[in-house]
């Protein structure tokens, strides 16, 4: 597929937005059906076993980067010390990923420049939070309560 540039997108964005369709498409997710509006770029949103995986192609203050989020848990009402901690051990223990919080939502994240990214890497990033994501969420729950995410 190839993107019409919009205002604000440059050719850097189109060509990693390229790349980002093709990956999808190689791990069976539809990229027409993934696409999500954004203000500042590209993006895509679907669903990897329990986890939502979004991606985004932007460029904001004059920086292009590719962004792999996903929100895994709700944060649960008890035991929060522990949970934090728990974060807090895991974020030594992932490559390549961070754990945050934000509002009441546990995420787990990658960000990285375009500059020098091409399309290995860029796979190699969402499958990895992808991964983490579906296997951390429901570990998360089972051992501090709350909800996924993905369920309403």
């Amino acid at each position: 597929m190839v993107f019409n540039r919009g205002r604000g997108r440059s050719a850097s964005l189109e060509q990693h937005a390229n790349n980002v369709e093709r990956i999808l498409s190689s791990i069976g997710v539809d990229p027409a059906q993934a696409r999500i509006n954004t203000r500042d770029g590209y993006g895509w949103s679907f669903q990897h076993g329990s986890a939502l995986i979004e991606i985004y192609i932007a460029q904001q203050d004059q920086r292009e980067y590719l962004q792999v989020v996903a929100p895994i848990i709700h944060v649960p009402m008890n035991n929060l010390l522990a949970l934090y901690r728990r974060l807090l051990e895991l974020n030594m223990s992932l490559t390549n990923a961070a754990i945050g919080v934000y509002q009441d939502v546990v995420y787990i994240f990658n960000e990285r420049p375009l500059a020098g990214l091409d399309a290995n890497e860029a796979n190699f990033i969402i499958s990895q939070i992808a991964g983490y994501a579906d296997d951390l969420d429901n570990q998360l729950v089972n051992e501090f309560g709350g909800r996924l995410y993905t369920q309403t």
